[in-house]
């Protein structure tokens, strides 16, 4: 069953990589007109494609894009809520959501830089992100999960704390080299 969920997350990371490459192409073209000023860092690039090939990626696999959006479940009153909280346990869904917001939370730091000031910054762009898909899923008959939200909030979190980690070791390093 992993196997399953993770070969279907490849081909949703490869068929969307050309969908990438052209958002990350008229993202630089946008940055390049507003600064005027550009500078050509690849790794700095290379997040940026690793942060909007994750976006895309979540947005297709919780039913964002390609989705079937409507108001007829809402007007009905048949939009599904869950407001439990782990009452099916640890289970793959559960870990797949956390995996899934692990490189969103990695990524938004290095793309946003405004992020890296706080750590409440990091915890609330997983927050208002996961809000955002969770309200947008209740146009497509999805159910709507609190433990969504909690669990991409948390894979978020991770991500970002790698970042941190990562960012101090090679501070660190930066200091040692000097």
């Amino acid at each position: 069953m992993l196997m399953n969920y993770l070969r279907e997350g490849i081909t949703t990371f490869l068929y969307l990589t050309p969908v990438a490459v052209i958002i990350l192409c008229a993202f630089i073209g946008i940055k390049f007109l507003l600064k005027r000023k550009f500078e050509f860092i690849p790794i700095k690039i290379l997040c940026e494609f690793g942060w909007i090939l994750t976006v895309l990626a979540i947005l297709k696999i919780t039913g964002i894009i390609g989705g079937d959006f409507n108001t007829t479940s809402i007007l009905n009153g048949d939009v599904h809520f869950s407001y439990s909280i782990l009452q099916e346990g640890l289970s793959m869904a559960t870990l797949l959501n956390i995996i899934l917001f692990i490189p969103f939370g990695f990524f938004s730091p290095i793309v946003f830089s405004k992020l890296q000031h706080k750590r409440i910054y990091g915890v609330l762009i997983g927050i208002i992100f996961s809000m955002v898909i969770e309200f947008l899923q209740t146009f497509t008959g999805r159910f709507v999960q609190l433990d969504d939200m909690l669990m991409n909030t948390l894979g978020t979190i991770i991500g970002y704390e790698v970042w941190i980690i990562i960012s101090r070791i090679e501070s660190k390093h930066k200091l040692r080299v000097k």
